[in-house]
This record gives structure tokens, C-alpha cells and sequence, in this order.
């Protein structure tokens, strides 16, 4: 698919993005948009981005020797190529990608799903729904995309892909750090999805009130037509109450737990019913009640029958490193989880601490280097105040010292001691050994994840795996 230089230079002057007129470009064909001077072949738009380490513009010459047909620049200079300089690059790079690449997202629904915590979650409850239904859903997300959200050039290039091969919806996860850097400019949604907002990423933002402003952004009524918010958290009351003059009556849905009745929730699956109709969710805690709402309120909205959402969310598969069980021999109850937020942990280990009866809820977790220093100690208060054992250990410590951040978590502790183990292999072994049955084992903040970040090294690393070989050689010399 080629298009014009000139569909895109209007594209641009429509939305105030154009610098200055163009002369003509019409005889220019763009068939891919790309900001990676690595990765340009013929035909290609090469968007010169200002970015923190480097400046696309210096890359110039060597695009055009690659075939680079034209480029996308922010400043005057002298260029060997047909140009359009543009006002803000990013943005203006993500509406290119979006005319270039045949605008997907206005040929088939997309779902967009923001918030601190439960995004995966949410995201693969509402894919499974839109799976059942029929609209063989492409997902972006934490879980298949190198980047949770993807720069705008592979996203839309991404969507295009899977269009072109049947899918007939989309599900993204939207990250604050996409909706700040415009990756998803021009991208239009179906339906917003607003899970939460917590303590996370506050050295890319600065404030919560910043954070929720990235969040609030994908909720723009020029690029979202129904906004879905869970109004049991606080920020999402806010967002809801800022929402109500700019969407109109049913486009704005306002989600609780309270719509949730019958509900019966451990760790390891919930049961309730919703609009008449029994849900039985085979996902536990109830932090993952309030997704499938959100989930199944999208769904609903576009207008997928309550049958179809309720097999939907009954045939949800398991979704790795969300409340992952691993089951053993020992008696005891023990998951992994991707919670490495405060909220996040206080909700898990809240349902731990629902299921666990008269055993002991044990915690194994770090916080990862080079990342928001403020949450540590607040990680450190909520699985004080929770949890029975905790045991601090290392989260892809990055350049960081581990000791070092072992230190500013404890330094939130109070009521439950902790066991400082740096080691996190050692630190899941340990956890294992002292569990008895009846207690409930909770391996927190990788979740998923299979590498361990220590310095410039990315080591292979799975809390499942290791759980599963604690529990085998535990269970060994028992036996």
C-alpha cells in the first residue's frame, strides 16, 4: 500500500501539526513510517525524533542511502530528501503512521484499557469475551509486545498486519508513558477502559496529579466515544465526575463491585452474578471481580450478548503471573503475582489474607532499580501490616545496589519484621520451607516475567519455575 506525501502533509495541516506549507509532494509514495534509522528500507517516511539520548535528524543522510523516500524534521536545514517539518514530532509521526497505514483502527473496534494495575487482567477478560463472540481480537500488550504499548509507527503498522489477516477487533493496553508520548495519536477507540490509579512511575511523572493527567488523556472525546471507569478507586471517581460534560449519558458507564452480587471470592476463583446471570470467574481476589465488570461493561456497550460475555469470562484461560496458582503436594496455597505497586500488593495479599483461614500468609518481593524510590517503603508498610512472614529479596535490581533497596523498602516496615534475602532464588526457597499447610505463598512483582535485570546482565529468571522447583525439592526430601 502506497500513499501519497501530500495525503499526509493534509492530514497534518488538519490537525495544526504542519510547520509550513509544502510544495509539491504529490509524486511522493510513502508505504511505511518508521524512527528507527535501523529499520528504513525504500518507500519509507523517516521521522527525525528529538529524543532524550539521540536526535533523529543526525541520521539523515544514512536513511537516504537506505531508500528513505522522505522525512518527517522539526528543524531547518539543507535535506537530500522531500520533507515536511512539522511542529511536534511525535504526535505528527503517530498521525502519519495512522494515514500511511490505511487508518485500522476506524475499520474495527478498538478497546483500550489504562489504569495503574489489572490492564493485562482486564485485557485478557475482554479478549476472551470478544473471542467468543465471534471478533477474533488482536491484543497489545504487557504479555506480546516488546514495548506494553508500541511507538506509533508499529502500532499502526502492527494493526494494519492484523486486520489484513482477519482480526476483526483490537484490545490494547494503554500505559501513561504511551499517552504522554503519543504513541496512540489517531488511534480510535471504541471504548476507554480506566482500571485504577495508584503510586507507580512517579519518576517519569513527578506527581500523581500528573500521572492521572497522562491517564485522563485517552478519555478525549475526539478519540474515545464511551468511557468505562471503575468508580471504586478515587482516581477514577475524579476522572468519572471530570468526564460527565463531555460525554453524554450512556457514553460515560460508571463501574462498581457493589454491581456484583452473590459474590463469592478466594485466590483461587470467584462466583456472582451480574445482570441477571451467574459468573462463575475462574481468576481469584477480588481486585479481578472489579476487572471483569470493566471488562464485561465494555463488551456490552458495543453490544456483545450477556450470554456470549458470560462464556466469555468462564472460558478466560490462565493469564500468566496474575494470581498464578502452582499447585504442590505440601498443602499449601501458592501464586505468583505481577503485583509491584503498593495498591497491587495490598489487594493481593488482602485476598491472601481472606482465603488463608487460620494458616499464614508469606510474601516474597523486591522492587525493581532505577524505578519510582518513593513506593518502596510504602510496599514495605502494606505487607507489614498484611502479611505474617515477609521476605524482602531482589526485582531486577538494575544498577542499583540491592542491598540498597532492600534498605528503603524495610524502611516502611513496622509491624512484621522482615527476612532480608538479596538472593530472590534463595528467598522463594526459603519461603517454600517454612510454609505448612494451610498457608498461603505469595511471590510478587515479576509475575510473567522470565529475565532478572542485575546490572548490564539479563539473567533467565521465572517466579513460576522457581516456586514449582522449591515445592519439588521440598516435597523430594519429605517424601
Amino acid at each position: 500500500m502506497h500513499v501519497s506525501l501530500q495525503d499526509v502533509a493534509a492530514e497534518l495541516a488538519s490537525r495544526g501539526l504542519l510547520a509550513t506549507d509544502v510544495g509539491n509532494v504529490a509524486n511522493v509514495h510513502i508505504a511505511d513510517v518508521n524512527h528507527d534509522s535501523r529499520k528504513v528500507h525504500a518507500d519509507t517516511l523517516f521521522c527525525c525524533i528529538s529524543g532524550a539520548r539521540t536526535n533523529g535528524h543526525q541520521f539523515v543522510d544514512a536513511v537516504a542511502s537506505s531508500g528513505a523516500s522522505a522525512l518527517l524534521v522539526t528543524q531547518d536545514a539543507e535535506y537530500p530528501l522531500p520533507f515536511l517539518k512539522v511542529l511536534d514530532d511525535r504526535r505528527a509521526m503517530a498521525y502519519a503512521a495512522h494515514v500511511v497505514h490505511g487508518r485500522p483502527s476506524q475499520e474495527v473496534p478498538v478497546f483500550g484499557v489504562t489504569g495503574t494495575n489489572g490492564k493485562t487482567t482486564t485485557a485478557a477478560m475482554l479478549s476472551s469475551i470478544l473471542r467468543g463472540a465471534g471478533m477474533s481480537p488482536h491484543v497489545f500488550g504487557t504479555l506480546n509486545s516488546e514495548r506494553t504499548t508500541p511507538e506509533a509507527t508499529d502500532l499502526q503498522r502492527e494493526m494494519r498486519r492484523a486486520i489484513n489477516e482477519g482480526a476483526q477487533s483490537v484490545v490494547m493496553e494503554v500505559t501513561s508513558h504511551a499517552l504522554q508520548l503519543q504513541r496512540v495519536a489517531g488511534v480510535q477507540f471504541a471504548a476507554g477502559i480506566f482500571t485504577n490509579l495508584g503510586h507507580d512511575h512517579l519518576d517519569f511523572h513527578g506527581t500523581m496529579e500528573n500521572y492521572f493527567e497522562a491517564k485522563a488523556e485517552l478519555f478525549s472525546t475526539t478519540t474515545t466515544r464511551v468511557a468505562i471507569v471503575n468508580i471504586d478507586d478515587t482516581w477514577g471517581m475524579k476522572l468519572a465526575e471530570s468526564l460527565e460534560g463531555r460525554y453524554a449519558g450512556s457514553d460515560l458507564v460508571r463501574v462498581s463491585i457493589n454491581e456484583a452480587q452473590n459474590l463469592q471470592s478466594t485466590l483461587a476463583n470467584s462466583t456472582f452474578t451480574w445482570r441477571g446471570k451467574n459468573i462463575a470467574l475462574p481468576l481469584g481476589g477480588l481486585f479481578n471481580v472489579s476487572n471483569a465488570l470493566l471488562a464485561a461493561s465494555a463488551a456490552e456497550v458495543y453490544g456483545v450478548s450477556l450470554e456470549a460475555i458470560v462464556e466469555g469470562l468462564e472460558a478466560l484461560q490462565v493469564v500468566p503471573g496474575r494470581v498464578q496458582k502452582v499447585s504442590n503436594s505440601s498443602g499449601v496455597h501458592a501464586f505468583v503475582d505481577f503485583a509491584h505497586t503498593p495498591d497491587s500488593l495490598q489487594a493481593m495479599l488482602s485476598s491472601a489474607r481472606a482465603s488463608a483461614g487460620k494458616g499464614r500468609v508469606i510474601v516474597v518481593f523486591g522492587c525493581g532499580g532505577d524505578r519510582d524510590r518513593e513506593k518502596r517503603p510504602e510496599m514495605g508498610r502494606v505487607a507489614s501490616e498484611i502479611a505474617d512472614i515477609v521476605i524482602v529479596t531482589s526485582d531486577n535490581s538494575r544498577s542499583e545496589d540491592p542491598a540498597s533497596i532492600i534498605a528503603d523498602i524495610c524502611s516502611g516496615m513496622g509491624k512484621t519484621r522482615p527476612v532480608e534475602i538479596a538472593n530472590r532464588r534463595e528467598a522463594i526457597t526459603h519461603a517454600v520451607n517454612l510454609a505448612q499447610s494451610g498457608d498461603v505463598v505469595i511471590v510478587a512483582g515479576k509475575g510473567h516475567e522470565t529475565l532478572q535485570l542485575i546490572g548490564t546482565m539479563s539473567l533467565p529468571f521465572s517466579d513460576v519455575e522457581e516456586l514449582e522447583l522449591a515445592f519439588a525439592q521440598k516435597e523430594a526430601v519429605s517424601s
